[in-house]
């Protein structure tokens, strides 16, 4: 009986994945097409970054944006709903010991809310997160987040409960993507065609805990399927330098570019990623470690 029952649930989830991706590209039409939020910036981004047919790009990325906003409110109102999840290394397999806390350096690439939530699922994840300006979306989404075992702590408030978590042998969480708040633990990276201010922050947590610093990206794929790439893992030094952190961001940065550049239409391109990068000294490129597995 079970076995003949596995099609049909087969089918079922097919037949979600079909509507959920219906829905969202209608839902992608609508924000970058009529109403057009942040579109030129989006196309000039890609044109400056030289991906290919970036109109088209664009509109494929705000439908992968619908696709995902249409996924977290199935999560958000069906509970019982658990997203699938595939762990996979982009070359060979990092190896990283089973109980050890590790620092996940990553991205609005995917689905990450999802990601996120299906990862908490399997091991106990802090994620660093900012709060949405508008209130009933932020309670629903800190909310739904929150059920799913992602513990969540608020940016500048966050050292303590990191540190926490690494100790017990936990993984923590931090985007490298976005513009940081303050520059002074900042440097500046060329990043798809443009120079941008990437935050220390995951390196410096990394290296004061001596833990690994992974780079791990979701992607969606063509079936609809959700997986975490990994990119790499460094290993800090046993004495803390300040060097190998700005290397190491460094390191990441680019391994994000390379991600991003495979799937230009799952990264969000609506960010303005590249301000205050104008006056920042530009660091230098090089690998941080012969300790790296990529």
């Amino acid at each position: 009986m079970a076995a003949a029952a596995l099609p049909g649930r087969a089918t079922e989830q097919g037949l979600r994945r079909t509507l959920l991706l219906a829905a969202g590209v209608l839902l992608g039409f609508v924000v970058g097409r009529v109403l057009a939020v942040r579109r030129a910036h989006v196309i000039a981004s890609m044109r400056r970054a030289g991906i290919a047919r970036p109109e088209r790009t664009a509109s494929a990325m705000y439908a992968s944006l619908g696709t995902g906003l249409v996924e977290f409110l199935a999560m958000a109102f069906k509970p019982s709903w658990q997203p699938a999840l595939q762990i996979e290394a982009q070359q060979g397999a990092p190896v990283v010991a089973e109980g050890q806390g590790i620092v996940l350096a990553t991205a609005h690439t995917g689905n990450w809310d999802l990601v996120a939530c299906a990862a908490a699922s399997r091991m106990p994840l802090t994620v660093v997160t900012k709060r949405l300006s508008i209130g009933l979306l932020d309670r629903l989404w800190q909310r739904t987040r929150a059920r799913r075992g992602v513990r969540l702590v608020s940016e500048g408030k966050a050292a303590q409960a990191l540190s926490t978590a690494l100790r017990r042998g936990e993984a923590v969480a931090m985007l490298i993507d976005q513009a940081p708040e303050r520059s002074r633990a900042a440097i500046r990276v060329d990043f798809l065609g443009a120079p941008a201010l990437v935050d220390l922050a995951p390196a410096l947590v990394a290296l004061r805990a001596r833990v690994p610093l992974v780079a791990v990206f979701p992607v969606r794929r063509a079936d609809g399927a959700h997986a975490a790439t990994i990119a790499g893992v460094l290993v800090p030094p046993c004495r803390p330098s300040r060097d190998w952190a700005e290397h190491a961001m460094h390191t990441v940065t680019r391994w994000l570019e390379d991600h991003v550049r495979r799937h230009p239409e799952q990264w969000l391109w609506m960010h303005r990623r590249w301000k205050g990068a104008e006056g920042a000294t530009k660091t230098r490129p090089e690998v941080v470690s012969e300790r790296v597995v990529a």
